[in-house]
This record gives C-alpha cells, structure tokens and sequence, in this order.
C-alpha cells in the first residue's frame, strides 16, 4: 500500500498543477482551467460534496497538540502575499482528499500509514491553492480589479444558486456539505470572476500574453509554422465483420456510433482476428491511395471512406501547428509538413492508435481563418499560457502558521 499510494501522490501532484487547455468555447470557464478548484465556480454549489447527506460532514474544527484552536481569524498559511483562512484551506484539504479517493481509491488511513504521506498529501493541497491563487497574483500586478458590473453578476449567480433549493436550510445544507460557508462561496464566485477577467484581458483579444491577430495571420500563412490538412482515416477497425446483434441499426448510425461499434467488435478479437482486421483495413487504405494519386476528389474519398468524425465537413480540415500538443499522431503531424501545398501522400502513414492514413495539405483559407481567429489563436497560445500559469506558481512564496508543524491528518475536520 505504501508504494501504490506515493505513487498515487506524485500522479496528483502533476495533475493538480496541471492546467487544462482551452477549449475552442473560450466563454466556459471551465474550459480556461478545468483543474482547479475555484475557477469553474458558478451558480451551481460545487466542491468536495460528502458521499452520503450533510450529517457525515463533520463541524469545521481544528485541533492543534489536543486542544481545539478558535479558527475565526486563523490563518493556515500565506501565498504571495494572501492570507488563506482556516475555512479555505479546510476546502481545498477535502477538495484534495476527495480527487485522491474519487480517482484512486484513497482514505485518509492510506495517508497516515505512507512514509512522508502527510507531507506530500499538504504539499498537494497547497498546489491546488496556489493554482487558483495565479490569478489573483496576475490580477494584481497588471492592475486589474473587479467593477460594480462583476459584483453584480456574482450577487445573481448567489441568487440563482439559491434559487435551486426549497428553502434557506436546504441551501446551508448544500453549502455545507461542499466544506462551504456563504462568506468562502462568495469568494470564490468573486475568484472565478477575477479569473475569467484576467484571461480575457491578458490572454486573449491581443491581450499582454496573446498572439495578435495579425502576428498570427502570418504565421497560419507560414508553411513552416502551420499545416492545413486533411486526411482519409481508415481505422483497423473499420473491416471488422459485425455480428447481428452488434449490426441492428447500424445503417441509421452517426460516424461516431458506427466508430463506437466497430472499436468494441475490434477490441473484442483475438490476436489472429486483429490481424486480419488491420490487413483488411490496409488493403481499403491502399485502394483509397491509388484513387486519390490518380485525381479522384479528395473530398469525396473522405465522405466515402474516412472515419474521422473531426472531418465530417471535409472543406474545414486542421490547422496543425509546428510541435503541436493537440493530440494529433506524430506520424500525421510529420507527413503533413513534408508535403507541399496541394500534395498528397504518396504511401500510407500509419499509426497504431489510429489506423491509416492518406493526407492531403491545403493552403490556408484565410477566410475561414479570419472567422475563427480568436478561438485559433487561444489554441495556439495554450503552451506559451500553460508556461506563464507555471511560472507564477514556482515564483510564488509561502509562509506558515506558527502551528504548521504540528499538523496531522486528525487535525482538520
């Protein structure tokens, strides 16, 4: 148990001070940081929520050498300058322990029993904290500051939350059962709104940190910066035989339901069964190689015989960026800037996750680009964002209450 479980702190230490990408809906907070604890904050309560009702939520207590401290104006620690109250860093502790037993099973007994658990286990709490605290560092060195405007909206998201609930009690349940007070809630509405403030006008629209847009228009134009692609994807799985139960209704599918099937009845093959799939796949590939070299419309062959629900509407393809992390196959990345504009491959690309490949590159289409530029440019300024979000964590100072020390994991209640 002991090694599993520092193995298990060390993943939530990456993945806590992970930032999720944005997705291409900028105006979702959750997409700007999905992993912390306060930016998607919203009108729905949310945090740690007790597996069972409000009574297995014990009292906000904390103990210190046996004796019960007074937690009214305690400070647990200071980050960068920010005072962290007894009530906010009793969130961010379960918010911790419950990604630790929702992802992997964890108690704190686990905790207690691991060499360095506590400390570790701490160290990833204050992660946490420290990720949702880069934005008010940011905030508060370009000067920007919640309006009447902001407040507003936090006072209807309060509103709308409270809304939810039959009555008062109910309400104070729900926040309680979230390891919330009104007063810690309201803050952290105002620390996602501060969020959402801060990206928008630093990482985005020509923030400080962002791409301008004409800085980008050339370099979508550079060929050596950005490939416009299109692929035929023919998946091993796509020659799979289904049987009559897997087949009824199969002709009526969407291409994503019709992958769905198809990858179950692969993944449901022995090793010759797989085999013979992937061969079957290869022999389509190559047909579809033959007919795109000999002139047929690129198009067409991907409507006929693409599997990539990313290209239903062929006429838009990618826009993949030199050393993306888009999760595009390194074999299609490399086989993309090899060709010249209007080239196609002239042998399969072949990727075993995926399946295989014929690629075709475009030119730009700058007017598809000009309508999609910000949500291009935040894709493409994601790494360079990530690196900033990171840098201001590891610049960032803490110092401890005087009781720090003598912390255990029955501490804090």
């Amino acid at each position: 148990m002991i090694k599993r479980f520092s193995a298990v702190l060390l993943a939530l230490t990456i993945t806590v001070g992970a930032f999720a990408g944005c997705s291409k809906d900028k105006d979702s907070s959750s997409s700007k940081s999905d992993s912390s604890a306060s930016s998607s904050a919203s009108s729905e309560i949310a945090g740690p929520t007790a597996e069972d009702d409000t009574e297995t939520v014990p009292e906000p207590s904390l103990t210190i050498d046996g004796e019960a401290v007074d937690t009214t104006d305690f400070v647990m620690c200071t980050v960068d300058g920010f005072d962290v109250s007894f009530d906010q860093f009793r969130y961010y502790y379960y918010y911790t322990l419950a990604t630790l037993s929702q992802t992997y099973g964890t108690t704190i007994e686990d905790i207690k029993n691991t060499e360095n658990g506590l400390e570790t286990f701490m160290d990833n709490v204050l992660t946490s904290i420290k990720q949702d605290y880069v934005s008010d560092k940011l905030a508060k060195e370009n000067d920007i500051t919640l309006d009447d405007e902001d407040y507003k909206v936090i006072d209807e998201q309060i509103e709308t939350a409270k809304s939810n609930y039959e009555s008062e009690e109910a309400y104070q349940q729900a926040l309680k059962s979230s390891y919330l007070t009104e007063d810690l809630y309201r803050s952290m509405l105002e620390r996602a709104q501060l969020y959402s403030k801060v990206y928008d006008t630093l990482f985005s629209n020509d923030g400080k940190y962002a791409t301008s847009r004409e800085d980008f228009k050339k370099l979508v134009q550079d060929t050596d910066e950005f490939c416009h692609e299109i692929h035929v994807m023919i998946p091993y799985y796509s020659q799979v035989e289904l049987d009559d139960s897997s087949a009824e209704g199969y002709d009526d599918m969407t291409l994503s339901q019709k992958s769905s099937v198809k990858s179950a009845a692969y993944e449901a093959l022995d090793d010759d069964g797989k085999a013979s799939a992937k061969e079957a796949a290869k022999a389509v590939a190559e047909d579809v190689l033959k007919k795109a070299n000999g002139g047929e419309d690129f198009e067409k062959l991907i409507e006929e015989y693409g599997w990539d629900i990313g290209l239903e509407d062929p006429s838009i393809g990618y826009y993949i960026e030199k050393n993306s992390t888009g999760g595009y196959p390194d074999e299609l990345i490399e086989e993309g800037f090899k060709l010249k504009v209007d080239g196609i491959s002239d042998k399969l690309v072949e990727n075993s996750t995926y399946g295989y490949f014929i690629v075709k590159r475009l030119a730009p289409d700058m007017d598809y680009v000009e309508e999609n530029i910000d949500d291009m440019i935040a894709s493409y300024d994601q790494p360079a964002i990530t690196k900033i979000f990171e840098e201001q964590m590891e610049s960032m100072t803490v110092t401890y209450c005087d009781s720090w020390d003598k912390l255990d994991m029955d501490s804090i209640t």
